[in-house]
């Protein structure tokens, strides 16, 4: 334009913005924004929203707060695109009580919510891990006049999932149809993980059968958290079955899956199908992490195979996984049972260099090992 001796105007320059944001260059689009003054052009709200939403989908939720702030003093009034965008780019950052005090600005400044700010404003309570904040604001909808969608649901379903609060998350789960709202893979997974997490596994399995009739095709994340209900109600037969359908549906299981099913079977001394188990996580192209290792070594705890234990606690380091204080315990605790009295030692010497302090399970384990020995 300049070499045209064409002057870029206000619809120019948003335009130019707007199309930087919408292909997720936030750079670009900040460098033009900030390019307007010198070019003796005014920005809008429109410059301002379109640079403040570049900012959220670049991440830069300073840069969209401080755009965000800067707009009174230029004399321009933020609507709700601006407030939404500034919300949504704090959630993303991470920032919760940045995003609950613009949503709450919002009357003040004579802004109505609408769903998207709602949603943001949950989501960010959310990952703050407010979930009384954001089952509040779930709960106000209605005074606005505002209708939730499947996105306002899931977030305040999850923000319950990881406050524990089961309940809470079932009842916003059952509610959905009542709001013409059609739940979801994320709905199902969420509530199914918080039945899991609250114990709840007759309710977990119930809520994951359902899915096919629903027409919701379950994924990883639903599988891992059916088979830690399994885990956590004693259900191992129930985890095995559930892990086989998983490769029948042609969904990979991850490391999540595997070790939720290793536990299930270590609970119910079922050592070899752990084993077993443990033995298939490197062929399925998935790496053993420290859970795994831990149900694997307890489960041949159980079974009396101090030897096998031994091997998959010594097989950690060149694995690259850091043997916790619950490695140690599972270890020293088969090599008493074995009545190893010597291997016990050892482990339990070599324990203050993993952990500063060794605990009572440790200890007694140790201890009773080298009673056993002296007798």
């Amino acid at each position: 334009m300049p070499k045209a001796k064409v002057l870029p105007n206000v619809i120019t320059y948003n335009a130019a913005i707007s199309a930087c944001e919408k292909g997720g260059q936030s750079q670009q689009a900040l460098k033009l924004f900030q390019s307007m003054p010198k070019a003796k052009v005014q920005p809008t709200v429109i410059s301002y929203n379109a640079a403040i939403s570049a900012c959220e989908k670049g991440g830069q939720w300073q840069h969209a707060l401080r755009l965000f702030e800067a707009m009174p003093k230029a004399k321009v009034q933020p609507n709700i695109i601006s407030y939404s965008a500034a919300i949504s780019a704090c959630e993303k950052g991470g920032q919760w009580q940045q995003a609950l005090k613009l949503f709450q600005s919002m009357p003040k400044a004579k802004v109505q919510p609408t769903v998207i700010s709602y949603n943001a404003a949950i989501s960010a309570c959310e990952k703050g891990g407010q979930w009384q904040k954001a089952l509040k604001l779930f709960e106000s909808m209605p005074r606005t006049k505002v209708l939730p969608n499947v996105i306002t649901c899931n977030a305040a379903i999850s923000a319950c999932e990881k406050g524990g609060q089961w309940k809470q998350a079932l009842k916003l789960f059952l509610s959905m149809p009542k709001t013409k709202v059609q739940p979801d893979l994320i709905s199902y997974s969420a509530t199914i993980s918080a039945c899991e997490k609250g114990e709840q596994w007759k309710q977990a399995l119930k809520l994951f059968k359902a899915m096919p009739k629903a027409k919701v095709h379950p994924n990883v994340i639903s599988y891992s958290a059916a088979i830690s209900a399994c885990e956590k109600g004693g259900q191992w037969e129930q985890a095995l079955e559930l892990l086989e359908v998983m490769s029948k549906e042609k969904v990979l299981p991850n490391v999540i899956s595997y070790s939720a099913a290793i536990s299930a079977c270590e609970k119910d001394g079922q050592w070899q199908h752990a084993l077993r188990l443990f033995e298939a996580i490197p062929k399925a192209k998935v790496r053993p992490n420290v859970i795994s290792y831990n149900a694997a070594i307890s489960a041949c705890e159980k079974g009396g195979h101090w030897q096998q234990a031994l091997e998959l606690f010594e097989a950690m380091p060149k694995a690259k996984v850091q043997p916790t204080v619950i490695s140690y315990n599972a270890a020293i605790s088969a090599c008493e049972m074995g009545g190893q009295w010597e291997q016990a030692s050892k482990l339990f010497a070599d324990l203050p260099e993993v952990v500063q302090l060794a605990d009572v399970c440790s200890s007694s384990a140790t201890c009773r090992t080298l009673d056993a020995s002296d007798t």
